[in-house]
């Protein structure tokens, strides 16, 4: 089983700065845990806009600026967080 992470941090036309957080476990090459987190930097202030993660034993997304409660996705890990991964490197850029 292993563990990989990495941050990117970038500069986006509105001025502010955007964190992207990515981490997956692999077991056999297939992703058995993850997390793709989105953050604004506003000068001080940090602000959550996006997530998507596997805790609490199903992968579910968070889109804070719409609704409270998180989306349950029944969708395949490996593929998931692939198809995650480019939709927030392109839309964050």
């Amino acid at each position: 089983m292993s563990e990989e992470s990495y941050t990117l941090i970038r500069d986006i036309e509105s001025g502010d700065i955007v964190r992207l957080d990515f981490r997956w476990i692999m077991n056999k090459n297939k992703i058995t845990d993850f997390t793709i987190n989105v953050c604004l930097i506003e000068g001080e202030n940090i602000v959550e806009v996006y997530r998507i993660d596997t805790k609490h034993g199903y992968a579910h997304e968070h889109r804070f600026w719409k609704q409270q409660e998180p989306k349950k996705l029944d969708i395949n890990y490996n593929k998931l967080f692939i198809e995650k991964k480019v939709e927030v490197l392109e839309n964050y850029h």
